[in-house]
């Protein structure tokens, strides 16, 4: 089972800016609150591994979920947002490697809307849905 994770509002994204494949910028206090919020709801399940995108703001929900868990963080790149101009046959094909790689077990996966709701859609067949800052979303 997968259980996605949405990092936490990003200053970015309370600016309403687009950040692709930019992996700087930080969680806001209140992606901080998302982040410890997710970790509480989390800890409600039995997670064996947690794996993140590189991109800080991915980075920094994993660590506070990882930590709440006694688990360490694995990065893949191949999780980071879809970047500008990136075709989405593209942002597919490395979902789909990340996907087809994840580890046996109950995978915390951390990442950006975009891929999650291409994760989703490519594991399940549903239509994408961009999750919520700090959303869980449960894949069996």
């Amino acid at each position: 089972m997968t259980v996605w994770l949405r990092h936490g509002q990003s200053t970015w994204n309370a600016a309403g800016r687009f950040q692709g494949h930019t992996p700087h910028p930080p969680l806001t206090e209140l992606g901080l609150e998302q982040a410890h919020a997710a970790a509480a709801e989390a800890a409600t399940l039995r997670i064996d591994h947690v794996v993140s995108s590189p991109a800080v703001r991915a980075r920094q929900t994993a660590l506070v979920v990882a930590r709440a868990l006694g688990l360490p963080v694995h990065l893949d790149p191949r999780l980071v947002e879809q970047g500008y101009g990136e075709p989405i046959d593209l942002v597919d094909a490395r979902t789909a490697g990340a996907l087809a790689d994840l580890p046996s077990g109950t995978v915390l996966a951390v990442s950006h809307g975009d891929v999650i709701a291409r994760a989703v859609a490519l594991a399940t067949g549903r239509p994408a849905r961009l999750p919520d800052n700090g959303e869980l979303q449960i894949v069996p």
